[in-house]
């Protein structure tokens, strides 16, 4: 018996395992794949965990603890992420065994997942010294009646802020362009020392006189920013950690925006709201943020982010 005669027999007895093997030498999965199906890990582990802790020890089999019980049961954990990484995409599924119940909704543990993930992308990015930032954004305001209108502005580390015209020429504004946190309207240097522990940040979103309250203060707060502003790759990060611990946030699934840009889903619904993002896992982008009336599904307001970057000259 030859060496991976013997790898075959001990360590890929689950179904597909033949394909894997025939399949030979394969390119790596890509970065975001690989974030995404140690999601579905660490997932399953939370909510295996917290059912162990809930369910009576005489009820319930003896099992390794941790990763090993994971291992412990190669055909539910490992084809699912076999499937996944040979697919190129991973959705966040519902990871639960015949003996016990998870112990709280899986797409609410999936989507604190996802967020923590896409805070660990959006850390990755380099940081900038470019003196201008571009934001080109698609607004469709169903309340106004006007047609949806796409604006493109540079903004400069004063706060000086150039518009683009429809025909492609600027006009410079002489008003000084600031990003809402909370009550405060902030510039470029000043979104730069805003903290960026968490529970720090999500103290200074929420706007006291909101009509939505906390949350959907917080949540507007850190969309906006995350959407159109020139937070820098730690504070994006925080965003999207100070997103994550807010409830009710819901990984829906594969989605397109508008435009046919692809990313991964998530909704969030208020008695009046519900707000639907679409993320690009791989960049950490938001793509789009679409609003629309929870019972009758129209359509409230969508914002299209499809520039927000840091540039080196105007044009």
């Amino acid at each position: 018996m030859t060496r991976s005669d013997t790898f075959s027999s001990d360590h890929l007895d689950f179904p597909g395992a033949e394909t894997l093997m025939a399949a030979g030498r394969v390119e790596p999965p890509k970065a975001e794949t690989v974030a995404a199906a140690q999601a579905v890990l660490r997932a399953a582990i939370e909510r295996d965990t917290e059912a162990a802790a809930v369910t009576p020890s005489a009820a319930r089999p003896r099992r390794r603890a941790g990763l090993a019980r994971l291992f412990f049961r190669p055909r539910v954990v490992v084809t699912a992420l076999a499937a996944a990484v040979a697919a190129g995409v991973v959705v966040y599924p519902a990871l639960t065994s015949n003996d016990t119940a998870p112990a709280q909704p899986p797409q609410a543990a999936s989507a604190k997942t996802f967020l923590n993930d896409m805070a660990q992308v959006a850390a990755s990015a380099p940081a900038t010294k470019a003196p201008y930032w571009k934001t080109t954004l698609t607004i469709n305001h169903r309340a106004d009646g006007q047609k949806p209108h796409t604006r493109s502005w540079y903004l400069d580390r004063k706060g000086k802020t150039t518009e683009v015209n429809p025909d492609g020429s600027t006009t410079v504004a002489f008003t000084i362009r600031g990003y809402s946190v909370g009550d405060r309207n902030l510039d470029w240097n000043q979104l730069d020392k805003l903290p960026t522990d968490p529970k720090a940040l999500a103290s200074l979103l929420p706007s006291a006189n909101s009509a939505g309250g906390k949350v959907k203060s917080t949540f507007d707060n850190a969309t906006a920013l995350l959407g159109q502003s020139p937070a820098r790759p730690e504070l994006r990060a925080a965003l999207y950690r100070v997103l994550a611990d807010l409830p009710g946030v819901e990984v829906t699934g594969p989605a397109e925006d508008i435009t046919g840009r692809r990313g991964t889903a998530l909704e969030w619904t208020t008695d009046s709201t519900t707000v639907r993002l679409i993320i690009n896992p791989k960049t950490g982008d938001l793509l789009e943020e679409t609003e629309t009336a929870p019972r009758t599904g129209a359509l409230e307001a969508r914002y299209t982010y499809l520039v927000n970057t840091p540039v080196d000259k105007i044009g």
